[in-house]
């Protein structure tokens, strides 16, 4: 009688013991799948980040293409335009000195409505200059912005490019880790109801 008491005890506190290894396990099962549930939750919004990060660059770029294509355009067209002031500058020379040694009324008069007309088209030239020349100051200055832009967004892409295959590992190890754990509460589960069936059956004995 006093053997089987003993032995009783000796499963007792097995029990018991098994029962406390058992909860650890839980509690350590718990962690690793809040953490899984955490770095899957974090993979998620960070693709959701990269898409929308992609996606506002490839819109950047898209502008800042049109507002290269812009620059070059107004440049053509100021280089067309200083080309075009420098020949009426020219042929305003040229006038000038018609006028100077004209020797009837009408050659001066002749000479002095080309020179009214040339001087004209040198004005209105000469505004067509100053107005492309502000539209290309706006246009360098779009670019410049929208390079930083482009170069800021790069940079975050990169950063969170950095941060994906982080959050694999520590997914792919918590899974790892919860398996190891879900199992190691199973076993634990069996060896407490072992010792307790066997407990009942000495109990019944004493």
């Amino acid at each position: 009688m006093g053997s089987l008491a003993k032995k009783a005890s000796k499963i007792q506190q097995r029990k018991m013991l098994v029962s406390k290894l058992r909860r650890q396990s839980e509690h350590e099962l718990e962690k690793v799948n809040t953490l899984a549930k955490r770095s899957s939750s974090g993979l998620v919004l960070l693709q959701k980040k990269l898409d929308s990060s992609k996606e506002q660059l490839e819109d950047v770029a898209g502008v800042l293409t049109q507002r290269l294509a812009q620059q070059e355009s107004i440049q053509r067209l100021l280089t067309a335009a200083e080309d075009r002031l420098k020949r009426e500058k020219d042929t305003k020379e040229q006038i000038e000195q018609e006028l100077e040694f004209a020797d009837t009324e009408e050659e001066k008069q002749r000479a002095h409505n080309a020179l009214q007309t040339i001087t004209e088209r040198i004005d209105e030239i000469i505004e067509e200059i100053k107005q492309r020349n502000k539209t290309a100051k706006k246009i360098t200055q779009y670019i410049e912005d929208y390079q930083k832009s482009k170069s800021s967004l790069s940079s975050k892409i990169t950063k969170q490019a950095q941060k994906k295959p982080d959050l694999k590992n520590i997914l792919r190890e918590s899974q790892k880790a919860s398996k190891k754990f879900a199992k190691q509460v199973a076993s634990r589960v069996k060896q407490e109801e072992s010792a307790k069936e066997a407990l009942s059956k000495l109990n019944k004995k004493i």
